[in-house]
C-alpha cells in the first residue's frame, strides 16, 4: 500500500491555523514536537498531545533525513473534529510508502511510517503546488464523533 492511494485528508471544516517555518536541522523535529503539543494543549486537546508528537516527529525526521532541504513548513490546522498536520519539504518524486510487513531487526529504519499509519486517523502524501510534497496525517480528537 502506498499512502497515495490513501484517500486524501479532507481540510478541516472550521477551525484555526498556524504555521512554523523552521531550518533544516537536527533540532528541528524537538521543536515542531513541542509546538504541536502546546498548541493542542492551549485549545483543550492535550489527552492527543504525545500521539501528535510522535506522528509529528516522524514526518519532520524524515524530511530531515532525507531531503535537500533548506527549510521546512509545517501546517496545522485545528479543525472541529481532528487536527491536521502538513509537513513540506522539496523532493517529489519520492513519495513514502508505508510498508506491508516490519522490517528485519538489524535494519535501522523503516518502522515510522508503519507506526504513523497505526496512529493517525488520515495519511497523505502529494504534491505541494510549491515543485515539492507534503506529507499530511490527521488525529481524531478524542470523544469527536
Amino acid at each position: 500500500m502506498t499512502t497515495s492511494a490513501l484517500p486524501p485528508v479532507p481540510p478541516p471544516e472550521l477551525g484555526v491555523s498556524y504555521r512554523m517555518t523552521a531550518p533544516c536541522a537536527a533540532t528541528t523535529p524537538k521543536i515542531v514536537r513541542d509546538w504541536l503539543a502546546l498548541l493542542l494543549i492551549a485549545f483543550g486537546h492535550g489527552d492527543i498531545a504525545e500521539q501528535a508528537r510522535l506522528c509529528a516527529s516522524e514526518v519532520v525526521t524524515n524530511a530531515y533525513r532525507h531531503t535537500r532541504t533548506d527549510r521546512i513548513t509545517v501546517d496545522v490546522s485545528l479543525g472541529a473534529d481532528a487536527v491536521t498536520v502538513w509537513v513540506n519539504d522539496d523532493r517529489p518524486g519520492w513519495l513514502p510508502r508505508v510498508p506491508r510487513t516490519l522490517p528485519s531487526w538489524e535494519r535501522e529504519g523503516g518502522r515510522g511510517l508503519i507506526l504513523l499509519s497505526r496512529m493517525a486517523d488520515g495519511l497523505h502524501a502529494g504534491p505541494n503546488g510549491a515543485g515539492g510534497k507534503r506529507f499530511a496525517f490527521s488525529l481524531a480528537y478524542k470523544g469527536a464523533a
